[in-house]
């Protein structure tokens, strides 16, 4: 059968350039399915670099404010453990009013306790996580209450803050963009006010003289209480807000993740199909090549 030299030539130089492609091609998906990633440049991605980018920014976003965040909930955390051992020494302090008001406890004894009540509070207020204290306000690098002297007022049975050493500001923060969250608790609150003032007053008051001024002690001490379980529950519903943000911000950093993933991420089924695809190509052409190669001047004539 005679071939045409010309059509020869051209197929000779076809299958060259689809062995070369075919190459080519081969070489970039394996290399896909080595790194996992679709392109190695952002030059490889066209009309997906901004959108590749955005999502970027997104998640680490989300992560510094997770990061964040911890820290946040730890104070909350911690917060609320150092409430509730206030509240059961405030209720001790009123158990203990009431036993020297009936006469259960003597005077040696009742201030013995008083201190012992006095010394477990400040010590509570003082709590510190990482170095920084609690119930100070803004002022984290200073103890909240004075622990040199049992507390007294100005103005005998009216509540002020003459023990707070801290600061009466705030700490606010933003767990999330739209969102900015008183999470303290300060020492210096009404309700600590009232507990000890109730102190002040126990420790001054004499049984068997006023048991009016004892009284009016352990109404204080009643009312702060109250106020701090108040207290205890904003602290909480703080604690149940920022679970909600964080838990928002990992559904979204997830859902950017898989988004990001199927922009950037190699479809390893799919490229691999197409490895093999082309592999049969590449084989078939390779067939083809060495078949026009080995083709001898005489099989040009008829």
């Amino acid at each position: 059968m005679a071939l045409d030299k010309i059509s020869s030539y051209s197929l000779h130089q076809s299958t060259l350039g689809d062995i070369n492609k075919t190459m080519v091609t081969l070489a970039k998906q394996q290399m896909q399915i080595s790194s996992g990633n679709v392109a190695q440049y952002f030059s490889e991605m066209p009309g997906n670099v901004q959108q590749y980018l955005s999502l970027d920014a997104s998640i680490a976003r989300s992560t510094q404010y997770l990061n964040d965040n911890t820290l946040i909930q730890t104070r909350i955390d911690a917060t609320n453990t150092s409430l509730t051992s206030i509240i059961d020494n405030i209720t001790n302090l009123k158990s203990l009013i009431s036993s020297r008001l009936t006469g259960g406890t003597s005077t040696d004894g009742f201030q013995v306790q008083l201190q012992g009540v006095w010394q477990n509070l400040t010590g509570q207020l003082n709590n510190q996580v990482g170095g920084q204290y609690l119930f100070s306000g803004a002022k984290i690098d200073t103890p909240a209450v004075d622990t040199s002297s049992f507390p007294t007022t100005v103005i005998e049975g009216v509540p002020d803050t003459s023990y707070y050493r801290g600061s009466h500001q705030d700490i606010t923060a933003r767990p999330q963009d739209s969102t900015t969250l008183t999470y303290n608790i300060r020492a210096d609150e009404p309700a600590f006010q009232k507990v000890f003032a109730a102190l002040a007053m126990a420790s001054t008051s004499d049984v068997e003289k006023d048991n009016a001024m004892l009284q009016e002690a352990y109404d204080l001490a009643e009312s702060g209480l109250e106020g701090i379980i108040s207290l205890q529950a904003k602290n909480n519903a703080n604690k149940v807000t920022m679970i909600t943000i964080n838990q928002s911000h990992t559904s979204m950093k997830l859902y950017w993740q898989g988004v990001k993933e199927t922009i950037g991420n190699t479809d390893i089924v799919a490229v691999s199909t197409q490895v093999a695809i082309n592999e049969g190509i590449l084989q078939a052409s390779f067939q083809a090549f060495s078949k026009i190669n080995s083709l001898r001047l005489s099989d040009y004539l008829s």
